[in-house]
This record gives C-alpha cells, structure tokens and sequence, in this order.
C-alpha cells in the first residue's frame, strides 16, 4: 500500500515552471533546511492518527491530502502576520508544498505526461480550500461544518461524534497558534510540542 505522505527525496527533475521563484527565493534566503524541516513537522500533525481514527477522516490519498491542506492553511496564516521575514518564510512554505506535490505524484508512480496537469489541479484545489475555510470559518459551527464537510470528508458522510472531534481538535490548534508571537512563529516548532499541547489543551 502506498502512502501519500509528501515524501521528500533528491529528485531534481521538477517539470513546472512554477518552482522557478521557489528555488531563487531560498538561494537568497539560504533557507531551505529550516523551510522543510517545518513543513515536515506540519505533516506530521496531518498524519496524527487521531484525526483518522476518532475524525472520521477517510485514511487515503485524498484524506491525507485534505489535511495536511487544512493544517498548511492556518499555519501560513499566522505566518501572514508576522513582518518581512515571516511573509517570506510563508511564500517559501507553499511553493516547497508545490514542490512536494510534484514529487509525491511520482514516487507513487503517476507518469511525467500526467504530474504537471495533476500539480496544478492540487495547487488549485489548495487556493480553493484556503478561500471555502476563510469564508466560513467565522460560522465556526454552521458554515464551516459545511465547508469541512465538502472538502475535508469528501465523499464520505461523517457521524456527530467525529465532526465534534474534528471541531474540537482545530479549535484547539487555532487558540495554540493565537497564544504564539508572530514574530517568533518561524520557531514554533523548537518551542512547541505541538501534539502533547493539543492533547492537553483545555
């Protein structure tokens, strides 16, 4: 079984323009490490199995895609508040996203001819979640369960019991994110352990 799990590898061939500014960005930065090194640990809070188990959400490619789009999100959004520095960390973040989209497609083994076309499908289906969630979210218990519905579940119906979870678990990451200074936030992760203070947020 092949997991989708945005695998970071030395494959340099990259077939889409659209990494061009990503890859002048963090020259000029020399920031690639610490830009990875976060979106692994963003990853790794998609992958929690919770999520899967008590969320409801459907654990396959789709699933896993949707949540790591969702945990992508509000961690750019705090970065969006930061100054300079923070703004261009963001930017960095999402196009190393785009970059793994790529990379992902072919360690699963999607073909050269087809990894452009699918990258950009995901790049837009990204920028449509961000604009649903940002649209919806101040309805925190009416539209936006909707917009988790359609996007989040996908096709799959979940019960009460797992929106109450899913509802509770990014409420919880967005008062976490909130207590965090934003001129501080690229550090969060070195500061943080995000999984023992979700599990124990009150």
């Amino acid at each position: 079984m092949s997991y989708f799990c945005y695998v970071l590898n030395n494959n340099s061939t990259v077939s889409n323009m659209i990494f061009k500014n990503f890859n002048i960005n963090l020259r000029k930065k020399n920031n690639i490490e610490l830009v990875q090194i976060f979106y692994d640990n963003i990853v790794n809070l998609a992958r929690n199995p919770d999520l899967y188990k008590n969320g409801g959400i459907p654990d396959t490619i789709d699933g896993r895609y949707e949540l790591i789009v969702l945990h992508i999100h509000f961690f750019i959004k705090k970065l969006l508040k930061g100054d300079q520095k923070e703004k261009i960390f963001a930017q960095n973040l999402i196009d190393f996203m785009i970059k793994d989209f790529d990379l992902s497609l072919r360690e699963i083994g999607v073909g050269d001819l087809s990894v452009g076309k699918k990258v950009k499908h995901m790049v837009s289906s990204y920028y449509g979640r961000v604009k649903v969630y940002d649209e919806s979210i101040s309805d925190f218990n009416g539209k936006f369960i909707i917009a988790l519905k359609n996007n989040l579940y996908g096709t799959t119906d979940p019960n009460d019991s797992n929106l109450n979870f899913i509802l509770k678990y990014i409420e919880s990451l967005l008062k976490l994110l909130n207590k965090i200074d934003d001129l501080n936030f690229i550090d969060c992760f070195d500061n943080l352990n995000f999984f023992k203070e979700l599990n124990n947020y009150e």
